[in-house]
């Protein structure tokens, strides 16, 4: 379908800010970063894709202070979105905070060994059994009342440390979640007893927990839904990719979040390819199988955050095909490109309308040939990834060296 079409670009000083704490000494043009919301890029991005939705940033999670001015540089900039007739969905940080920013702050998650939990390089996860975060939260999106946005999308939404995909049929045997003491107090006031610290020890109280785990998440998502409604806006948040079941992953349970949200936007890493490798074929059986009615996004990279060059024409002639015979829109990704080492927004000068009339082959892969489910069966895998999760997680994303295993993940569990 393309009666919508999405636009999913990041821009601003905080984005140049949040690429430097994510990422080692990365290059950025600056000028691409600033200019992504300015009247004549806007303008000529809605003559070439026919743009109707733009999720732009609001909110990268640093403290207030900090933020102030990525705040301004949007708002001052709505006028131009306004004269285009586009909506824009103002971006606010999920879950996660810069940790430096907020040094007096008890609200961050923990997992089962008392450890911090990491959302990339410098942010840390916060736990939403914390009322002070989420009075935090909330009040960020109560002070967007009236400002002119005609949505808020609400990224990266999970519980605590994220899941490891698990094979069809079982439970997570690697920790995920939430063993804060505000989590650790309402599981047992709901159970009369513990998180469980170890999966595999018991598998109907481990059930009971992950069970609680998406309880929560839901709760969650909809006081954040009702304090956007209270201001008249549209409410979405990222929904991730559906490859693997998200209940155990993110502790989304994909009905009752839809319920509450306007529209659904997954994001991933199946930009339809020439040769049918790739193709979003999957995100319409899930439409199909669950009658989904709410509008769908689908924002498709060809790899993770930084790892690839802008789009050729080919790419969004692909995009714009698949989208045209598909019950999906399309959101075009229009930032965090990386070419020849320069992190920039989209550019606009070599492209021309995107065809709509490619035929695409599709090939549609079997989940059961996925490394990663080979590798759940090795025993010595196993025994590393319960141990020491954690610590990988964070050297992955914090050591520059490491960050090869990154990219592993994104290839086994997202494409």
């Amino acid at each position: 379908m393309l009666n919508r079409i999405g636009y999913y670009c990041w821009a601003g000083p905080g984005t140049s800010r949040m690429i430097r704490v994510k990422y080692f000494n990365p290059r950025i043009d600056e000028q691409s970063l600033m200019t992504s919301y300015d009247y004549d890029y806007l303008a000529r991005a809605k003559e070439l894709f026919g743009i109707t939705d733009f999720w732009a940033t609001y909110s990268w999670g640093f403290s207030e202070k900090t933020e102030q001015e990525d705040r301004v540089f949007l708002i001052d900039r709505l006028d131009n979105f306004k004269r285009l007739g586009i909506k824009v969905h103002a971006y606010i940080q999920g879950p996660n905070l810069v940790y430096d920013e907020f040094p007096d702050k008890n609200w961050w998650a923990r997992d089962e060994k008392d450890r911090l939990i990491p959302y990339y390089r410098g942010r840390r996860m916060c736990s939403i059994h914390n009322s002070d975060y989420v009075d935090y939260v909330v009040g960020k999106i109560q002070a967007t009342y009236g400002l002119g946005f005609d949505g808020i999308f609400v990224d990266n939404i999970q519980h605590g440390q994220l899941g490891v995909p698990s094979q069809p049929g079982k439970l997570p045997f690697v920790f995920c979640g939430d063993f804060s003491a505000p989590a650790r107090a309402e599981f047992r006031a709901a159970t009369g007893t513990d998180i469980p610290d170890d999966f595999e020890r018991d598998l109907e109280l481990t059930r009971a927990y992950l069970d609680f785990r998406v309880n929560a998440n839901t709760r969650y998502i909809a006081c954040l839904a009702e304090a956007v409604h209270a201001g008249g806006m549209e409410f979405g948040t990222n929904f991730y990719d559906p490859k693997f079941d998200p209940k155990y992953i993110y502790a989304i349970d994909l009905e009752k979040k839809t319920a509450v949200q306007d529209y659904i936007l997954f994001e991933n890493h199946s930009l339809p390819s020439s040769d049918g490798k790739k193709n979003n074929s999957y995100i319409e059986h899930l439409i199909d199988e669950r009658k989904i009615d709410k509008p769908v996004f689908v924002v498709s990279y060809r790899n993770g955050v930084g790892m690839a060059p802008q789009f050729d024409q080919v790419d969004l002639d692909n995009l714009y095909s698949e989208a045209s015979k598909a019950n999906f829109f399309v959101c075009l990704k229009g930032s965090e490109f990386t070419t020849k080492n320069v992190w920039h927004n989209l550019y606009l000068d070599d492209y021309g309308v995107p065809q709509t009339d490619r035929l695409l082959p599709r090939i549609e892969k079997e989940r059961s040939l996925d490394v990663l489910f080979l590798a759940l069966k090795i025993p010595a895998f196993r025994w590393v990834m319960k141990r020491y999760y954690n610590p990988l997680y964070r050297i992955a994303f914090e050591w520059k060296i490491c960050f090869f295993m990154v990219k592993v993940v994104y290839d086994t569990t997202l494409k």
